[in-house]
């Protein structure tokens, strides 16, 4: 794309689409560093209560301290549209990066993963957020040492915020949800179910019900058992399948209550020392990035560009058709007790430079948020491409 500006920042190269907005590459002019912007509908910001929600729960998002969570620099409006600021981290996705490795991972590999992973969640369950959308393409495997963010909390919610969530609406990814997702209930333990389905994919190269329709995947959710690693990969330690079937528990009681339950299971089922965790990597430059010259080589090779559309957080919408799953949901949970990703809404968006004049631009920074309240959480978007 063209360079055009969003107020302070020079937009660069989108980096993902979807039906809750779009991210950017972008410079930020007033501290000089290279962001991943995201940038909401327009029309979300005419919502007084969808904008006072944003606003709590990128907060609470910011709020997060710890490593494997991508750092929020700000948030806020401008010219009428709602934004969040955030760190450029290139990388790939955990899908992109089973793909690269032979379609599956090994126990060690895996292992390392999931408890990065389920650091970061138990960061945020400890603030009262339920992050709601854990799955592959929102872990991201950075480029340096397989470093582990979790991102896109673009659908997370606080545990005790009811007043903003009444409306149960099932938003994240039909592969991993939990079954009592299906029927409008939330807590932790449906992050420790999400992240023991991405185990099982970081083990087989398979989804645990990969059905073809809506009826079989949440058929498999609500009535099949767990899948077992060793009945498709023979060379993975037999321990795994107790740690997977307890992980994906029917019965949220008799899952592992955290994700460091789950995170502590699966190091020992692998028996061994295993990999040693990658160290953070060192902090951001907040100075002397400069916009780019455009006439100077990319950083990467040519080929390498399409690993980096998943740099910070992914933006195409969950891709549910909400209507059709809800009718579907209730039809398979009214007798017997017991999504997909639609193509992805394209939001076409042009920005154009704004006279400094006409330009009307409100943001928090988030840098220091340590007196931040805690009883929001950070709505926004999920991925782009497959669920």
């Amino acid at each position: 794309m063209a360079e055009s500006s969003f107020g302070r920042y020079q937009l660069q190269g989108l980096l993902g689409r979807g039906g809750m907005g779009q991210v950017y590459r972008a410079y930020d002019t007033q501290t000089d560093r290279i962001v991943a912007i995201k940038l909401l509908p327009e029309n979300l910001a005419e919502d007084k209560e969808f904008e006072h929600r944003f606003r709590r729960e990128a907060r609470t998002a910011a709020s997060l301290n710890d490593p494997h969570v991508v750092p929020i620099h700000s948030f806020g409006e401008i010219d009428g549209r709602l934004y969040v600021d955030m760190r450029l981290v290139e990388g790939r996705d955990l899908t992109k990066f089973i793909a690269e490795n032979g379609g599956r991972l090994s126990p060690a590999q895996t292992v390392a993963i999931i408890e990065q992973t389920a650091a970061a969640l138990e960061s945020a369950h400890q603030v009262g957020l339920v992050h709601r959308d854990v799955k592959p393409s929102n872990i991201l495997v950075a480029n340096a040492r397989n470093f582990v963010y979790l991102i896109d909390f673009g659908i997370a919610r606080a545990t005790t915020d009811t007043a903003l969530t009444q409306t149960g609406m099932t938003m994240g990814t039909l592969a991993y949800l939990a079954p009592e997702r299906f029927r409008g209930i939330t807590d932790p333990r449906a992050d420790v179910y999400a992240l023991a389905c991405t185990l099982y994919e970081c083990l087989t190269g398979a989804r645990p019900y990969p059905g073809d329709s809506f009826e079989e995947q949440i058929s498999g959710h609500l009535h099949a058992p767990p899948p077992r690693p060793t009945a498709t990969r023979r060379d993975v330690p037999p321990a795994f399948d107790a740690v997977v079937a307890r992980g994906m528990a029917k019965d949220p009681e008799a899952r592992y209550q955290t994700v460091t339950e789950l995170a502590e299971a699966a190091r020992a089922a692998l028996g061994g020392a295993g990999m040693a965790l990658p160290p953070p990597p060192p902090a951001e430059a907040h100075a002397g990035l400069g916009p780019p010259n455009p006439h100077q080589p990319p950083d990467v090779p040519e080929t390498d560009k399409a690993s980096r559309t998943m740099l910070i957080a992914t933006v195409a919408g969950s891709g549910l058709a909400l209507v059709l799953v809800a009718a579907l949901i209730a039809f398979l949970t009214s007798g017997d007790d017991g999504g997909s990703n639609s193509p992805t809404t394209r939001t076409t968006v042009t920005t154009t430079s704004r006279a400094p004049e006409t330009t009307t631009e409100t943001s928090t920074d988030v840098s220091d948020t340590s007196g931040v309240e805690q009883n929001g959480t950070y709505d926004t978007t999920t991925e782009s491409g497959s669920p």
